[in-house]
């Protein structure tokens, strides 16, 4: 596998397996443990296939913490299920779907983009 190429600014989380309570604790502490919020937050959801209610609250919460900071969230690699819950709820409106990505190659695109308009 290639190397990716993370453009300054960018960060990515990745979760592993069904997003539930547990993961939606250690989320909510990302941010916060970063000495200076990223321009970019990618988070990685290619392994997960399932999220309940717990982190979907999680996830929008999440995001409002991203827009409150300045910075811009983007999802990559998900499922149908998380994506057909987050069209329910309306958070996929809220985030916008032109910041959900079927990989990591198109979101870091999108990334590399956000960080070109918008110098530090």
């Amino acid at each position: 596998m290639r190397e990716k190429r993370i453009p300054p600014g960018v960060e990515i989380y990745e979760i592993n397996g069904p997003f539930f309570f547990g993961v939606a604790d250690t989320l909510k502490d990302t941010l916060r443990q970063m000495a200076r919020p990223p321009r970019v937050f990618i988070l990685r959801m290619r392994y997960v296939p399932h999220i309940d209610a717990t982190g979907m609250h999680a996830l929008e919460e999440y995001f409002h913490k991203c827009r409150r900071q300045g910075t811009t969230l983007l999802l990559g690699g998900v499922h149908a299920q998380p994506l057909f819950e987050m069209t329910r709820i309306g958070l996929l409106d809220r985030l916008g779907a032109d910041h959900v990505f079927e990989s990591l190659d198109e979101a870091l695109a999108k990334a590399q983009e956000l960080t070109e308009a918008r110098p530090a």
